[in-house]
């Protein structure tokens, strides 16, 4: 069954992408709130709404002063709005009303509604509060399936003690996440190793905490390359980083996936995009079961 990155032909949506619609449709509501709630202080202190209008008066009359030249920008706020300001601040303390009742608030204060914290040097995750959006954005990048794999689920101390191939993997993954956030070029991988070594779990814990860091990634299984339409595969060619699972030589004599794949893999690495490609052959079984054009791509990268 195809993936669910390709259950519809439409462009991949980032977290990115997510996050400002997300923010957008935010703040329309609390501009929304903020209108209502000017509207219903005015109604209830008419005075208010003069000092208010009267404010906005003097600014405009000085705006225009200042763009003709007939005042300095030490002059910007005049006296008379001064007065003002304090007459209004003064009423608004004898009114007990809030201070920021002309204000749009903010929901969130750990991300300041950006969506995003921000941690040491170029660093930054999604913030909790936009916690569906960032499975949406599993989701589109092909993890549907894999919806129960945490990254924070990776067991350092097996990693660290395994004697397969998954703790190379795990160092050479963490040097590909400190490449992508000092902007480094990439480079294409293999990973191969034998069936049941967690291949699949950590490159999509990889996948995960990549798009995390509001990066674009993709996961897809080389079967379902027989059906991507062009704006998917436009997806999978310019991500940021990209997994090509279960993998196999063999695969490549079908059509459409060598087409695909070695469209794909001519784009990323001309660009220097970071893909890694899983398989449970070893490189060798790999290069010489393949298409000759795949093949002499796969010849030329590294593998771990």
């Amino acid at each position: 069954m195809i993936s669910s990155i390709f259950s519809e032909v439409r462009t991949m949506k980032t977290i990115d992408s997510l996050i400002r619609n997300t923010i957008s449709n935010r703040n329309a509501l609390k501009e929304t709130e903020r209108d209502r709630r000017i509207l219903s202080i005015y109604e209830k202190y008419p005075d208010l709404r003069r000092i208010d209008s009267d404010i906005s008066d003097i600014r405009r009359d000085t705006l225009m002063k200042l763009l003709d030249g007939e005042i300095g920008s030490e002059d910007y706020i005049s006296s008379e709005e001064r007065t003002l300001l304090e007459k209004r601040s003064k009423f608004i303390k004898d009114n007990c009303i809030s201070a920021d009742f002309d204000r749009v608030g903010v929901e969130c204060e750990k991300c300041g509604d950006t969506g995003f914290i921000k941690k040491r040097g170029n660093i930054r995750t999604v913030c909790s509060c936009m916690k569906a959006e960032l499975e949406k954005a599993y989701e589109e990048a092909g993890l549907g399936d894999f919806y129960s794999v945490k990254p924070s689920a990776l067991d350092e101390s097996q990693i660290k003690n395994s004697s397969n191939k998954r703790k190379t993997a795990r160092e050479r993954l963490d040097k590909v996440m400190a490449d992508l956030l000092s902007g480094k070029d990439q480079s294409t991988i293999i990973y191969s190793d034998g069936s049941s070594t967690g291949k699949t779990f950590l490159a999509v814990c990889f996948t995960k905490i990549v798009i995390n860091c509001g990066f674009s990634g993709a996961y897809i299984k080389t079967d379902d390359l027989m059906e991507t339409t062009e704006d998917q595969l436009d997806d999978l060619r310019l991500c940021d980083f990209l997994v090509i699972d279960d993998f196999s030589g063999a695969q490549t004599k079908n059509y459409k996936v060598r087409y695909n794949l070695n469209r794909i893999l001519e784009t990323r690495i001309l660009r220097n995009l970071f893909t890694l490609i899983v398989t449970g052959e070893s490189p060798e079984e790999a290069v010489r079961d393949s298409d000759e054009r795949i093949a002499s791509k796969l010849s030329r990268l590294e593998s771990i």
